[in-house]
């Protein structure tokens, strides 16, 4: 099982890098705002975090 999570983790980070290379500016503008505000180096969040990664995936997935 741990595998499959790991697995699982890796496809996530991958589309996350293909998404990252087609978000329109709206998007960056989102990302870069919301970063300013929860990714602040004490560990409790990181870019991948971001709650607008799923609506850029799905976008580019059809």
């Amino acid at each position: 099982m741990a595998s499959e999570q790991i697995e699982a983790q890796i496809a996530r980070y991958e589309r996350m890098v293909k998404a990252a290379t087609v978000m329109t500016d709206q998007e960056k503008a989102a990302l870069a705002e919301w970063e300013k505000t929860h990714v602040t180096g004490n560990g409790d969040f990181g870019t991948s975090d971001w709650p607008g990664w799923e609506a850029v995936i799905s976008r580019i997935s059809h």
